[in-house]
């Protein structure tokens, strides 16, 4: 393989996109405009939850290039078969994505060629069809992996249109680019800790209590089974107090005592600059997780009230989760530097 600069292909055609960036894909990156580079690495950002490969290239003058490009977190690369090994410096690597819509040598890579060998997505779903059959669950408790629903990560969002006076104005002060708690590394809202993609979840019990965990952003909750409220003087929290109850098969997990937070990083509205859509510390959350036996699977469904902010209810959002033998690891996130 030639270390040169294969082309930045801007050729207008419809591509995948990669289906399980952490911060949405859309506002940072173009996917019509593609990216074929090779050369050798300089460094690899060991990172959560975005890594990123330094790669030294030749543009078509003979002028040694740097690009910066990212990708998953080194956790889920590492998962799907693309180990920090592969990428070390001084490794003769090909990377193909897309380019970034802002900075011109940056750019988000979904496929790795290493040498003359095979291409590799970093999208998990390729290999996941390939692994073994999980055996048959008989309850919600387990570890369980987001089922692919083509849920989009930015875009409009219907809720946008029903803020009032006080959210605008709080919505008026947010940044996405520079103010999202991802960028801390803080356990963002509870949504979007069940609909990170590609990294597993798992429920399990704690004495009375039950325990839900997300491997993304180290995410664990605590729901306290039985209770009528939250005790007094509970302090608000990014995930909140979550309070849980039986209704047959169907475990019920009430929610409340938020801070104000984010429930979706980036927004889009035509001729607007990106927003995000944030809610208050009147938000409250109502899940409901079943299982499905007959597919082994857990399907839940999310209910948003937030009258401090919005002037109707959240319509119900929902997702399916399938068994999973894979282990949840540590995230580690380290907080991105930003631009």
């Amino acid at each position: 393989m030639k270390g040169s600069l294969l082309g930045c292909s801007m050729a207008l055609l419809l591509v995948s996109l990669p289906l399980a960036a952490h911060h949405s894909f859309a506002p940072h990156f173009d996917a019509t405009k593609r990216v074929d580079i090779a050369g050798v690495v300089t460094e690899f950002e060991k990172r959560n939850p975005h890594a990123y490969v330094h790669l030294k290239v030749q543009d078509a003058d003979g002028r040694s290039v740097v690009w910066r490009c990212e990708s998953h977190g080194v956790t889920q690369l590492t998962r799907n078969g693309i180990t920090p090994e592969m990428l070390a410096p001084g490794k003769t690597v090909r990377l193909m994505g897309s380019q970034h819509r802002r900075v011109p040598n940056e750019c988000f890579f979904d496929s790795v060629q290493v040498g003359d060998g095979e291409v590799l997505s970093v999208d998990a779903r390729g290999a996941a069809v390939q692994r073994p059959k999980v055996a048959q669950r008989d309850s919600i408790f387990g570890t369980w992996l987001l089922l692919p629903s083509g849920r989009a990560t930015s875009g409009p969002q219907s809720m946008m249109d029903y803020t009032n006076a006080a959210a605008k104005a709080a919505i008026a002060k947010y940044n996405p680019f520079t103010d999202d708690p991802t960028y801390r590394c803080e356990p963002v809202a509870i949504r979007r800790g069940w609909f990170a993609p590609d990294t597993p979840m798992a429920i399990r019990r704690q004495g009375n209590d039950i325990v839900i965990q997300h491997e993304w952003m180290d995410i664990e909750r605590v729901v306290h089974m039985d209770q009528a409220a939250a005790p007094a003087g509970t302090p608000e929290a990014i995930l909140g107090y979550s309070r849980g109850h039986w209704d047959g098969d169907t475990l019920v997990v009430e929610t409340d005592h938020f801070k104000p937070g984010v429930l979706n990083q980036f927004v889009e509205v035509a001729g607007q600059p990106m927003r995000g859509l944030l809610h208050s510390n009147a938000l409250r959350t109502v899940e409901r997780i079943r299982f499905d036996a007959a597919r082994n699977v857990i399907t839940l469904s999310i209910e948003h009230y937030d009258p401090e902010f919005f002037t109707r209810d959240f319509p119900v959002v929902s997702g399916e989760y399938a068994a999973s033998d894979l282990e949840i690891k540590h995230f580690g996130c380290i907080p991105e530097q930003l631009k």
